[in-house]
């Protein structure tokens, strides 16, 4: 949609080149609100929380996935909605100017990897963003101060989660309505 507007209009009606401008600036500014999750793979991404992510990205969120395991394909994760990422570079880049309002971190990689796991703790002791842990089992140290949550996933995201899982090369018997995860809430600003 194109907008037309002349020049001896009223000078409150915003003309083409401020309205574009003004998209720019929004798009610079991140306006909407944004998810970080971090894993080891994308099937794990699909497997255990692949319906909420779907629905985080039609609610209008901006999900980025950062995988340890980069050469896997990211196909699942773009049927999803989301944006893939290398781990190892996203840690070697890391900045403070846009932090995310959410993180999600799977439990297996923060046994695996000690600075997930510190990283995880610290983001928990801080509050700066809600943190959802998921996985067969949460280190100790981070389950102080969370409480269970599950997601009920819509049907647009159990029929998405189906084919993200068909192209990890995945059963679908794996897509439940409802994802679980471990939860602590940021502090409000």
């Amino acid at each position: 949609m194109t907008l037309l507007t002349q020049d001896h209009m009223e000078p409150c009606v915003m003309g083409a080149r401020e309205v574009t401008r003004a998209r720019a600036t929004a798009r610079r500014r991140h306006t909407r609100h944004r998810l970080a999750v971090i894993a080891t793979t994308p099937s794990e991404v699909v497997e255990f929380c692949g319906g909420w992510l779907f629905d985080q990205s039609m609610a209008g969120w901006d999900v980025s996935v950062h995988v340890l395991d980069g050469g896997s394909t990211t196909v699942p994760l773009e049927i999803l909605g989301t944006r893939a990422f290398d781990l190892r570079h996203s840690l070697a880049r890391r900045t403070s100017a846009h932090w995310p309002q959410s993180l999600a971190i799977s439990a297996d990689l923060c046994h695996a990897d000690e600075r997930i796991r510190l990283g995880a703790a610290a983001a928990i002791r801080s509050r700066r963003a809600h943190v959802w842990l998921w996985g067969n089992e949460c280190p100790a140290d981070l389950e102080i101060g969370s409480k269970p949550a599950e997601h009920r996933v819509s049907n647009a995201a159990l029929a998405f989660k189906r084919r993200a899982l068909r192209a990890a090369g995945m059963s679908e018997g794996l897509v439940g309505t409802v994802e679980h995860f471990r939860f602590t809430e940021a502090l409000p600003e």
